[in-house]
């Protein structure tokens, strides 16, 4: 993995709130959703959902999903922005978790105050094999990839 590549991202993950979360339901109707995340070392992305919502219960079914997180941009010289292909799983409870839990608190300090409500969701792990870097703030089509071999 190239080490360049990855800080960069990373740093850019901890600068923005909100994934776009992207799945697909039994009957092939794509669904996008925005949601908070957190993102450690590896790249692995982490975020709370209801069990009831539509992209939880698409992923209940295939766990193949797709993420992108993007600067607001109002030039096509400044967008900057990352997209995943990967594998999304439920984190269940044990070190993980709350390993997700403190980094999420971490970024998001207001969610202290929701923890019985985020005991009752479930933690997700996007693990991405695939990542596209677009940064026209470098180069316009300025575009750097990563696959993983897991």
């Amino acid at each position: 993995m190239n080490d360049d590549l990855r800080t960069q991202v990373l740093a850019f993950l901890a600068s923005y709130s909100t994934l776009v979360l992207a799945t697909r339901s039994e009957a092939g109707q794509p669904l996008a959703a925005p949601l908070f995340f957190v993102a450690d070392e590896e790249l692995t992305l982490y975020f709370v959902s209801g069990a009831k919502s539509r992209h939880s219960l698409n992923l209940s079914h295939e766990n193949r999903a797709a993420a992108a997180v993007f600067a607001e941009a109002w030039d096509w010289g400044e967008i900057a922005g990352v997209q995943l292909e990967g594998h999304v799983a439920p984190v269940p409870p044990g070190p993980e978790w709350d390993r997700a839990w403190a980094m999420y608190v971490v970024k998001f300090p207001f969610v202290v105050a929701y923890h019985d409500e985020i005991t009752r969701s479930t933690f997700y792990r996007f693990t991405p094999d695939h990542l596209r870097w677009i940064d026209h703030r470098i180069a316009f089509g300025h575009t750097e990839e990563m696959a993983w071999t897991r």
